[in-house]
C-alpha cells in the first residue's frame, strides 16, 4: 500500500461502498491491516489495485482503489467469495 495512509472520501465513493454494505471504517481497517494484492490494472488510464483485506470483525473484503495524489481513493468493494477468502488466509499464514 506504499506509504499512503490518507484516504480520499466523497459522497460518491461512500454511497458506492454502502450499496455493498461496506462502511468507510471497514474499508480503512482492511486497507491498514496489510492487504493482499490480487490484481493491478491500468485500463482506464488510472492505476487501480485490487486487494483482499480483513476488518476487525473478521470480514474479508475484496477492494479496488486508486492513488490520487498521495491519498487512497476507494473505487469499490464487496465481500470476498470463498475462493478468495481462502487465498487471503493462505497468504497471510505464511
Amino acid at each position: 500500500m506504499e506509504e499512503a495512509q490518507e484516504f480520499e472520501w466523497d459522497s460518491s465513493n461512500l454511497r458506492h461502498l454502502a450499496r455493498h454494505r461496506i462502511s468507510r471504517q471497514e474499508f480503512e481497517e482492511a486497507m491498514r491491516g496489510g492487504p493482499v494484492v490480487v490484481a493491478f490494472s491500468n485500463d482506464s488510464g488510472e492505476e487501480r489495485w485490487s486487494v483482499l483485506g480483513m476488518t476487525r470483525n473478521l470480514r474479508v473484503l475484496y477492494m479496488v482503489y486508486a492513488f490520487r495524489e498521495d491519498r487512497i481513493r476507494a473505487i469499490t468493494g464487496w465481500n470476498a467469495p470463498k475462493q478468495l477468502r481462502e487465498h487471503y488466509y493462505r497468504t497471510k499464514a505464511h
